[in-house]
């Protein structure tokens, strides 16, 4: 991506409420797997991705499909009050919100199990409005799972591509299983390509991290970014894979950190961040996400915290130092508070 701070990200992606519970045990299959209280929180990767833009003011324009239930309204009013534009969101009247279920164990490590109700069915706008101020676009790989939302893929790479203007894709953990042909198809239309460690050895049959994103970037894709949680990251600099080290924290639960780690990568790269830089934020952000319950994206500010308080090995703690160069005029210009 090149810096083009002023414009809009345009997200294509699924929007759900998650009922998240923090289970007292770990979860007992046929038996009896109690949490304290149960939690309502926005969720879907493109809304988990959207709403941590908007609140680390990044303009953001979020297409995908709510319900006209509670649900929807819920999701809606969560994201129209941290500034995500939800105007092409399309609101089907047969089709429930997406609603997923997630049980939290006590190591953090979660069991997801839901519909996507609305999601299932995309609908575009037939014209260019969405469009307008937009300097990027991303997409997730739940969108390739039906035919309405590939459709959909194709119609925005098509668009993007046409406009020059730069694409990613998050390609998400059933996609990698059920669509893996169509996230390699689209491979060679996008700029930034990112895939958890399994997602990457489910798509290339490679069980070697590098040798999984050698086998994704043979595939078309100009960056590969496969992301390891408390490992870290893994992405190509001047030619060469390497694995840019993770932030220790304890974790709570992982909903959603891989969302906020790929808000953060494009945030940078937005502005025109190097590829360390940008990685190096990534890490910071997601692993703040895993140490709180549900999908939600620390403050800016919170992450300065991390950056400040922690040390890298090697090369990649003098690339901390600069991401906190980086940040330091928007703290000075705007304050804490306005970054949150």
């Amino acid at each position: 991506m090149t810096e083009n701070q002023s414009g809009k990200i345009l997200v294509l992606g699924d929007i759900t409420v998650d009922v998240v519970g923090r289970l007292e045990s770990p979860l007992l299959v046929g038996g009896d797997s109690m949490s304290a209280a149960l939690e309502f929180h926005l969720g879907g990767v493109g809304a988990n991705t959207a709403l941590a833009l908007a609140r680390w003011r990044t303009p953001v324009r979020l297409l995908g499909s709510a319900g006209r239930d509670w649900f929807g309204e819920f999701a809606l009013r969560a994201l129209e009050r941290e500034g995500v534009d939800t105007a092409f969101v399309s609101r089907p009247d047969t089709l429930p919100t997406g609603l997923i279920f997630i049980a939290v164990n006590p190591d953090g490590q979660r069991t997801i199990f839901g519909a996507r109700g609305a999601n299932e069915e995309v609908a575009l706008p037939p014209d260019s409005r969405p469009w307008e101020g937009v300097a990027a676009l991303h997409l997730v790989g739940y969108s390739l799972l039906t035919p309405s939302g590939a459709e959909a893929v194709g119609r925005l790479l098509a668009e993007a591509r046409q406009r020059g203007l730069p694409t990613s894709l998050d390609v998400g953990c059933n996609p990698s299983r059920q669509t893996p042909q169509a996230i390699l198809q689209a491979a060679p239309q996008l700029d930034i390509l990112i895939a958890a460690g399994d997602e990457a050895r489910r798509l290339t049959g490679r069980d070697d991290v590098r040798s999984a994103c050698q086998a994704l970037a043979a595939a078309g894709a100009r960056q590969v970014v496969v992301k390891r949680g408390a490992e870290g990251c893994w992405l190509r600099e001047r030619g060469e894979w390497v694995q840019v080290p993770a932030f220790s924290v304890e974790a709570a639960d992982t909903t959603g950190a891989g969302d906020v780690f790929t808000a953060a990568l494009l945030r940078a790269r937005l502005r025109g961040w190097s590829w360390p830089e940008a990685a190096v934020l990534a890490n910071a952000a997601g692993a703040l996400t895993a140490a709180v319950v549900g999908a939600q994206a620390p403050t800016m500010a919170r992450v300065v915290e991390l950056l400040q308080s922690s040390r890298l090995p090697g090369q990649w703690d003098a690339a901390r130092a600069r991401v906190l160069e980086e940040l330091a005029p928007e703290l000075n210009r705007t304050g804490s508070a306005a970054i949150a």
